[in-house]
C-alpha cells in the first residue's frame, strides 16, 4: 500500500468512526411539517417508526394512496435540493461517493451495510434513506445481480461480461477457490487483460458478491450458487463440507460441533441425526469407533481384515507384521491389538517364516 493509500484508507477509518446516519437524518427531518415528517418517518422505518405502505399511511393521515405517494416524491426532491446545504449530509455525501468509486461505482445494499459495519436497524433505514436522497445515485435492479445501487458512469456491460468471466472459471475449476486463487485464474483472461485498468482487486471481489450465480462458502470460498460445497442442502451435505475443509477424520459429535458453528442456517444439527447421515452416505467412511473419514481421502469400506487384505494385494508381496500395522493406522483409527486380532484370523492370513505374513491361497 502505498502513502496516498494509506492516507486514504486512515481517512476512510476515521470517518467510519465518526459515522452516525441516524443522527444526518433527524436534521434532514427537523425542517419539515409535522405531516410531512410522519409519511418519511413511516415510508422508511426512520427514528425508530414502523415501517408502512402508502395505503396504511393515507389512513392514518385521511389522505388518499396516490396522495401520499406524491407528497412523499415532493419531500424527496426537495430535501435532494435543501440537505446538500447541511455540512453533515454534504461530507456523508462525500464519504459514500468515495466508497462506490472504489468498488467500480456500484455495490449490494446489503454488502454496503457490511461494509459500513452497520448493524442497528435504525441505522441501517437512514442510511437507506439517505442514499434515496444523494442525486448521483440510483437503484439498480437486475435478476441476475443483488439490489444494488450505482453511481453516474456505471459500466452495466462491463459488469455483464465480467459475470460471464467468472462463471467460465468457476465451471472450470469444478471446485470452490478462495480469493486469491480466483484473483489468479482471472487475471490470466484477455478481459482483463484489455480492462485492467477498471478492475481493482476491490472492485472483482465486489463485482464477485453482486451476482446471484457465484456466492461465497462459509469458509470464504468462491463457487456457483447450486453448488453444494457452497450451498449445502442438508446434514450431509454440511458433514461434508466441514470434514473437507477440516482435513482430518473425526469423531462424529465433532463433525456435529464443527456444523454447528459453521452456523449455515438457523437449523441445529444433533449428533444423532448426523450419525444417521454418516452411516449411509457413500462419501463417509466409519474408520473407528464413531470416527469417519471422507472416502476421497482414500479410505475403503469393511472390517479391519479388509484393510489388512487389500494392504497385502497393493504390496503384491509378503509383509512384515509392523508394516501392516503402520498401513492399517494410516487408514483406520483402531487399536494395535485389533489388528492383531484381524491378522490371526488363519482361513485369511498365513505367516511365512517368523514375522512375514501373506494372503492364503484363494483368498480374493
Amino acid at each position: 500500500m502505498g502513502i496516498l493509500d494509506t492516507i486514504i484508507h486512515t481517512k476512510q477509518s476515521e470517518s467510519l468512526t465518526q459515522f452516525k446516519p441516524a443522527e444526518i437524518v433527524r436534521e434532514i427531518l427537523a425542517s419539515l411539517k409535522e405531516r410531512d415528517k410522519q409519511i418519511l418517518m413511516h415510508r422508511y422505518g426512520l427514528e425508530g417508526k414502523e415501517t408502512k405502505t402508502l395505503a396504511a399511511i393515507g389512513a392514518e393521515q385521511n389522505l388518499t394512496r396516490e396522495r401520499v405517494r406524491q407528497i412523499e416524491k415532493d419531500l424527496m426532491k426537495n430535501l435532494r435540493k435543501s440537505s446538500i446545504k447541511l455540512e453533515p449530509f454534504s461530507k456523508t455525501k462525500e464519504f459514500l461517493l468515495n466508497i462506490f468509486a472504489e468498488h467500480g461505482r456500484i455495490i449490494a445494499e446489503e454488502n454496503l451495510l457490511l461494509y459500513l459495519n452497520i448493524k442497528d436497524e435504525e441505522e441501517k433505514n437512514a442510511i437507506v434513506f439517505l442514499l434515496h436522497l444523494i442525486e448521483e445515485l440510483d437503484n439498480f435492479i437486475h435478476d441476475n445481480y443483488k439490489k444494488s445501487w450505482v453511481t453516474v458512469l456505471f459500466n452495466e456491460n462491463l459488469l455483464h461480461t465480467f459475470t460471464g468471466e467468472s462463471k467460465q472459471i468457476l465451471s472450470s475449476s469444478t471446485k470452490p477457490l478462495p480469493s486469491e486463487e480466483f484473483l489468479a485464474h482471472f487475471k490470466q483472461t484477455d478481459f482483463y487483460q484489455q480492462n485492467q485498468a477498471e478492475l481493482s482487486d476491490k472492485i472483482i471481489l465486489n463485482f464477485l458478491e453482486l451476482t446471484v450465480h457465484i456466492e461465497k462458502n462459509v469458509y470464504g470460498h468462491w463457487g456457483l450458487s447450486n453448488w453444494k460445497e457452497i450451498n449445502p442442502k442438508d446434514v450431509g451435505d454440511k458433514a461434508y463440507l466441514v470434514m473437507k475443509y477440516h482435513g482430518k477424520p473425526e469423531h462424529y459429535s465433532a463433525i456435529t460441533e464443527m456444523i454447528n458453528k459453521a452456523k449455515f442456517d438457523n437449523r441445529t444439527a444433533f449428533k444423532e441425526t448426523v450419525h444417521n447421515e454418516l452411516i449411509k452416505d457413500s462419501r463417509f467412511i466409519l474408520i473407528g469407533r464413531g470416527i469417519y473419514a471422507l472416502s476421497e481421502w482414500g479410505y475403503k469400506p469393511g472390517v479391519v481384515a479388509d484393510v489388512i487384505i487389500e494392504i497385502l494385494k497393493q504390496a503384491g508381496q509378503p509383509l512384515t507384521r509392523d508394516k501392516i500395522i503402520e498401513d492399517v493406522l494410516k487408514r483406520r483409527m483402531v487399536k494395535k491389538n485389533t489388528i492383531l486380532v484381524g491378522l490371526s484370523n488363519k482361513k485369511i492370513f498365513k505367516k511365512i517364516g517368523k514375522n512375514l505374513y501373506a494372503l492364503q491361497d484363494g483368498v480374493q
